[in-house]
């Protein structure tokens, strides 16, 4: 069902209104090129060209629904599936998408934008699947607590070699910037840790535990569950820790100078404050529980909606 609720943006009350109210699957997105998915949620990519892809759910609730990979191309107002797997963590590189296949155990799969050339890649099951030069970085997936679950790991592209483990660390939010892998360190209480892609100089930058987090221009912007889940900023070296707002957030994002995130302290809805005068703007309320927050260009795509603020 179509959500009822009405986004407050900064374009005329009707355009807020249809795209509130028009589900992603028959939306023509604003869509440029370039890609802020800091966050690394994997639920929309934009290539060169500026084609979006996405995922959105398929089926009905009687019958069961599925996340799809959908194309849309500049221009065009109807998408098209261009895979029926049941998708998740979709990433881009080159002339292929790569992402989590939940309909074979979680491995990870390559294949060209038209949905041709489907390949599985490697052996292990991947969660927070993320491309980095020649590199697949990931989470091996599993479902049970042991020391040796849930590590990081790089494969090369092509899926021709060994997985490399990283560390031994339990490892959630995994996010690659630059030469560094920052996650969150379930080993460690959930503490905010990075390392090299090379396995190296793995170090502790921060004593909070930590719920979600993004990272953008050499800066960790974090919900810090040591203090009521609020908003902190922290440098990558581990410096300038800063307390944004006290709400209370969840889901992060960022990028061009905003912090975007999900506002427990008011009802889980979408918001974002200025970094140069922390100032907050209210993007929507939905009525729903906190949602991953995907950055495409100028658009946010929330609950399978795309729309500007």
């Amino acid at each position: 069902m179509a959500p009822t609720a009405l986004c407050k943006q900064t374009i005329t009350a009707l355009l807020a209104l249809w795209l509130v109210i028009i589900p992603a699957s028959i939306l023509a997105a604003p869509v440029s090129s370039g890609l802020a998915n800091t966050a690394n949620n994997g639920l929309a990519v934009v290539d060169s060209d500026g084609t979006l892809y996405y995922l959105d759910l398929t089926g009905d609730i009687y019958a069961g629904v599925q996340e799809n990979i959908y194309r849309l191309r500049p221009g065009e107002i109807r998408p098209v599936t261009i895979s029926a797997d049941e998708a998740w963590n979709l990433t881009i590189s080159g002339k292929y998408l790569y992402y989590s296949n939940w309909s074979d155990q979680h491995h990870i799969y390559r294949m060209q934008f038209d949905g041709t050339e489907k390949t599985k890649i490697g052996n292990q099951p991947a969660s927070q699947l993320t491309v980095v030069g020649n590199w697949l970085v990931y989470i091996n997936w599993s479902n049970d607590n042991s020391i040796q679950s849930n590590t990081i790991y790089k494969l090369a592209l092509d899926g021709q070699s060994e997985p490399q483990k990283l560390c031994d660390d339990q490892a959630e939010n995994l996010t690659v910037a630059g030469n560094w892998v920052y996650y969150l360190n379930a080993s460690d209480g959930y503490k905010l840790y990075k390392i090299k892609l090379d396995g190296t100089s793995r170090s502790k930058i921060a004593d909070d535990q930590v719920l979600f987090m993004a990272v953008a221009d050499d800066t960790i912007y974090y919900s810090n569950y040591s203090d009521s889940q609020k908003l902190y900023a922290i440098s990558t070296d581990g410096q300038q820790r800063t307390k944004l707002t006290d709400e209370q957030v969840g889901f992060i994002n960022a990028a061009n100078g905003f912090v975007y995130f999900t506002n427990t302290s008011a009802n889980h809805a979408l918001y974002r404050i200025n970094l140069n005068n922390h100032n907050q703007q209210l993007i929507c309320d939905l009525g729903i529980g906190p949602q991953p927050i995907i950055l495409i260009g100028n658009s946010v795509y929330y609950n399978r909606l795309f729309f500007t603020p």
